[in-house]
């Protein structure tokens, strides 16, 4: 059972990527694509890589798989949004604005 909710696994998850650009240990992933002359390349390949591994795992009905693509989905989504500074808040007021 996982701790915390949605919400905050979120913003947990999206505080570590921002520090992880600002701190950027050279033992991180995060920190890779952030410092990689081809970390924004890399980040939005892995996002479409995933994107695709997701969509055949629906299509295979693995709803095990398919949690772990989403979940590396949402990671690499949000590796992207703080490459362009923008916030968790940023997205949150556009879902809000599609409700």
């Amino acid at each position: 059972m996982t701790e915390g909710t949605p919400d905050e696994i979120l913003e947990e998850l999206f505080e570590v990527i921002e520090d992880r650009k600002e701190n950027l240990p050279e033992d991180s992933y995060t920190a890779s694509l952030f410092t990689h002359e081809k970390g924004q390349n890399r980040a939005l390949e892995k996002l479409g890589e995933e994107a695709t591994e997701f969509i055949l795992a629906a299509k295979d009905d693995d709803t095990d798989e398919m949690a772990h693509e989403a979940a590396d989905i949402v990671y690499h989504l949000l590796v992207v949004l703080s490459m362009h500074d923008m916030s968790l808040e940023e997205l949150q007021e556009e879902l809000a604005d599609r409700r």
